[in-house]
């Protein structure tokens, strides 16, 4: 897991970013228990991925899919680039964007894709920054080594 050009980074925002981060190291390794203690465990919690019925509107709908999709992976890894973190005036909000490069291999074959974006919205919960909002797309023209 690499990041690349962190803006906007301050004290206040930097556990922000430690939570970004550690969602990311999570995913390349497979590992559900930190993936989820990320994300916000209740109702409202809202994950948009980047197929048509990859919406979920509650945690336990996201939760049952990621259980597969976390541990269906293999040499899987992910750069982050171009992060942007904002606060809201009363500090217990913030929004995220960046842009994520992704390699695996699916079918024994390496796979890359060059700019998912990824967006998002913590809130900030008995001092813990928890994601309760957070979505991925695929640019139209993004750019893979097998094409």
């Amino acid at each position: 897991m690499e990041t690349i050009n962190s803006i906007g980074i301050d004290k206040k925002t930097a556990p922000i970013l430690d939570v970004l981060d550690q969602l990311i190291k999570a995913q390349e390794k497979g590992d559900l228990k930190t993936f989820s203690s990320c994300f916000a465990q209740d109702e409202n919690t809202v994950n948009i991925g980047t197929d048509l019925d990859e919406i979920w509107y509650n945690w336990g709908s996201f939760y049952d899919w990621m259980q597969s999709a976390i541990h269906n992976r293999s040499d899987y890894s992910i750069t982050s680039k171009d992060t942007r973190i904002q606060l809201s005036k009363s500090e217990d909000v913030a929004w995220y964007s960046q842009l994520l490069d992704t390699c695996l291999e699916t079918k024994g074959e390496p796979f890359s894709i060059e700019g998912f974006r990824h967006t998002g919205v913590l809130e900030k919960r008995n001092g813990q920054w928890l994601i309760v909002q957070s979505h991925i797309s695929i640019p139209f023209n993004a750019k893979s080594i097998n094409e």
